[in-house]
């Protein structure tokens, strides 16, 4: 058995969090108002929804003194705990956005741009596609068929 002092920062949290909620459980109502309070769409994402973050952006890390002309295109890694979302931005006429989950698995793909929110479905593969995506902000919801787990972004600009 480890010693306390052996604990890292996470046990030591894990540990914390299983005494809090034996003796003092959360109660169903407190739970109940906070689902009530989190934006609700057609995913109806819930508190338990994991937050993706951005690990790559190729407007952020360009290539300084290679010649060339720039293409019309955008690459974004974002990252949750056990999955990725790959997304690029072409913009060679209509705006498309295309993507990928990795690993490579099934699930419904929400794209929120203002007011207006579109809906498709990642394939075997992971692949989905926005055609006629407006520039400006979006944000991504997936909802994964395998365990039904939602993973969001925070607002991008594209």
């Amino acid at each position: 058995m480890t010693k306390p002092q052996d604990w890292n920062d996470e046990e030591l949290l894990s540990r914390l969090g299983v005494v809090l909620d034996d003796a003092d459980p959360v109660p169903p109502e407190v739970v109940a108002a906070a689902k009530s309070v989190v934006p609700r769409l057609e995913l109806e994402l819930d508190v338990d929804t994991i937050m993706a973050e951005v690990v790559f952006d190729s407007a952020s890390d360009e290539l300084v003194g290679v010649r060339g002309t720039r293409e019309a295109t955008r690459e974004l890694t974002l990252s949750a705990p056990g999955v990725e979302i790959e997304l690029v931005v072409l913009s060679d006429g209509a705006r498309r956005l295309v993507g990928q989950l990795v690993p490579p698995q099934t699930g419904t793909v929400e794209l929120t741009s203002g007011q207006v929110v579109r809906t498709t479905h990642a394939d075997h593969l992971g692949r989905f596609t926005f055609l006629e995506v407006p520039e400006g902000p979006i944000r991504l919801s997936c909802r994964l068929d395998a365990d039904g787990q939602v993973v969001q972004t925070n607002w991008l600009v594209i």
